[in-house]
């Protein structure tokens, strides 16, 4: 199986990949409930998101230190425990056959290294997942956390660097970068990268169709910007800085126009 969570391939397969998971988010977390729960008002839960990101990625290098043969098989198992949790959320909101959870768990362990196996079993964990969290946050909320992952994310690849150590350890440092197969470059892109930003375009359902799909258009084409420059530097960049700033001002271009 894969060393990460993450979608692969040619730079457009990868924008194509990421309109899908935007848009599959969006689609699977409308219409948004009417209230929001316990905390999903409170900026305290952005923060809250963060800490967790920061001990998992404590937990993650020590891990590379003390058994870094065992990280593989520690991600392996959380993706199939992710697949089938929301698999199973999806066939019982709509009414699916109980079944499909086991049958997309088996289909990835057959399909073990195959990169479209990879790439829709990505996509349904990071859609479901982020269509939970971002109806369960108001966009002020969502805004803060998009905000803070941004900068932590410039601060572990250029400061600390401790994303560029967990990415080397993964194996993921040169499909980031974009590595050759054949006569095609391909990439490799994060599963916060697309669920961050994903939460806070969910997030905005609470206001209206326009502001979310307009933060979702500005998402991608952040990513557009960032792969841009990673191709032209050859070099590994955090993608949030550049996804969230064209995200934020599509989504504010949105609000105004529904407030019109």
């Amino acid at each position: 199986m894969s060393e990460v969570l993450a979608l692969k391939g040619t730079f457009r397969a990868i924008v194509a990949l990421y309109v899908i998971a935007m848009a599959l988010s969006l689609f699977l977390a409308w219409p948004p409930p009417s209230e929001l729960p316990p905390g999903g008002e409170s900026p305290e839960t952005a923060g809250t998101f963060l800490l967790y990101v920061l001990v998992a990625t404590a937990f993650f290098l020590l891990i590379i230190k003390i058994w870094p043969w065992i990280l593989r098989y520690i991600i392996n198992a959380l993706e199939i425990f992710f697949l089938l949790g929301t698999a199973a959320l999806i066939a019982e909101s709509y009414g699916l056959p109980m079944t499909i959870p086991f049958l997309a768990v088996l289909a990835r362990i057959i399909w073990w290294r195959s990169t479209t196996a990879q790439n829709i079993s990505t996509i349904i964990i990071i859609s479901v997942s982020t269509a939970v969290v971002g109806i369960s946050l108001s966009p002020t909320v969502a805004a803060i956390l998009i905000t803070l992952f941004a900068v932590y994310d410039y601060v572990s690849v250029f400061i600390t660097k401790h994303m560029v150590t967990l990415a080397k350890a993964l194996g993921a440092k040169a499909d980031r970068e974009g590595r050759v197969e054949g006569e095609a470059r391909i990439h490799m892109l994060g599963a916060g990268d697309i669920a961050i930003p994903g939460i806070f375009a969910v997030s905005l359902l609470r206001i209206g169709i326009v502001p979310a799909v307009l933060a979702a258009a500005g998402a991608t084409l952040g990513l557009v910007w960032t792969m841009r420059l990673a191709k032209r530097w050859r070099r590994v960049l955090p993608a949030l800085p550049s996804i969230t700033l064209p995200e934020l001002l599509f989504a504010t271009i949105g609000l105004l126009l529904s407030s019109l």
